[in-house]
């Protein structure tokens, strides 16, 4: 089973798919957030910061 395929990574994924359609997060780092939210490694902290900076972007 390659990471693709993982429960988590698919559902990753998704959640950040639409977060990105919602502005609050940014699509030029989808692969990263996918990445640290399966692995369980995103943090409090790691939510606001991106929220904040997607919410900048979207702003300017």
């Amino acid at each position: 089973m390659t990471d693709a395929e993982v429960p988590s990574a698919k559902l990753a994924a998704l959640a950040v798919d639409r977060l990105i359609a919602s502005g609050l997060m940014r699509a030029d780092k989808r692969n990263t957030l996918i990445d640290k939210i399966a692995a369980g490694t995103m943090s409090g902290g790691d939510w606001k910061v991106e929220i904040e900076l997607a919410s900048a972007k979207a702003a300017s």
